[in-house]
């Protein structure tokens, strides 16, 4: 049944470097019928700047460094008075669905305390919605970068949902964070964000935290979001991007999985560290290879 109510809903969207992107996130917020505040963490690309100028709705929050995505996130939710927090990557936007999809989904379960989106890729293609819980076995075979073959392995599988059904609305033990819905009384009630994580596992942590409360997830395929990827992390080196997964996987390991779980993974993160480190010199020596076939290819020929 579709909900009579068209609720506030507070779009936060949190920036880093975010391009153009951000911008068309912000938009799309607006156009689904949100207010939008977009918390800035020191982004040296001039999208902030850009932002005020082509998006005055918006609330801008500057930060004079990155604070992180969690403590990014709880300061654009704690600036708005919506009925609905509404995290949206800036590298997503809203291409399907109106606040009144927010009442509806949120009515569909009486458990239900985050609602998340059907995700799309660039091409709108379905695109990964959806996980559980990580097990400590399904986070050993990510960190060693094992992902691409999730489908013949069950540990992985399980934990990435392959062959998720995208079409009907779902009790889930997680949404992606990249479209992640409370409603702010939940949000106040279970604190936000940890702020004890700079970067990833942190809508992890809290999805975790509100189920073991008797909370649910709710995968909800009326609103539609279009994710696709962002500029702002290809900065980093792959090396960079490890490190700081590591560091929150660890963090969340030792509040979910147990002592003997964090220090096997305490054990292995090196390991992920070499893989990285080995990728992003086969990455730099690929990219000088075909610089100098671009180069040879426009040299004139002396024949």
């Amino acid at each position: 049944m579709v909900s009579e109510r068209h609720p506030t809903v507070d779009v936060v969207i949190v920036n880093w470097n975010g391009g153009y992107g951000v911008i068309a996130a912000a938009r799309s917020a607006l156009r689904f019928g949100a207010s939008v505040t977009v918390v800035d963490n020191a982004s040296v690309d001039g999208s902030a700047e850009r932002l005020i100028d082509e998006v005055p709705e918006a609330r801008i929050i500057l930060l004079d460094h990155n604070a992180g995505f969690a403590v990014a996130s709880n300061k654009g939710a704690a600036a708005g008075r919506g009925e609905y927090v509404f995290l949206l990557n800036p590298d997503a936007e809203i291409v399907l669905g109106a606040t009144v999809d927010v009442a509806t989904a949120f009515d569909h379960d009486p458990s239900v305390k985050i609602v998340g989106s059907k995700m799309v890729d660039s091409e709108d293609r379905a695109a990964p919605s959806v996980r559980q819980f990580p097990t400590l076995s399904a986070l050993v075979l990510y960190q060693f970068k094992l992902r691409r073959w999730a489908r013949r392995i069950t540990p992985l599988r399980r934990y990435l949902m392959v062959g998720f059904p995208a079409g009907e609305p779902a009790l889930v033990d997680q949404v992606m964070g990249a479209s992640f819905i409370m409603r702010r009384s939940d949000w106040d009630r279970f604190g936000g964000m940890d702020e004890r994580y700079f970067l990833w596992f942190e809508e992890v942590d809290l999805s975790r935290r509100i189920a073991l409360a008797g909370g649910r997830s709710l995968y909800w395929p009326s609103i539609v979001v279009r994710h696709v990827g962002g500029a702002s992390f290809a900065m980093l080196s792959r090396r960079t991007r490890q490190r700081i997964w590591n560091v929150s996987m660890l963090t969340y390991a030792h509040r979910h999985l147990g002592r003997r779980a964090e220090v096997i993974l305490r054990l292995t993160a090196p390991a992920s560290l070499v893989i990285s480190t080995l990728l992003d010199v086969s990455s730099a020596v690929f990219r000088s290879l075909r610089r100098r076939q671009a180069d040879a290819d426009q040299r004139p020929s002396l024949g």
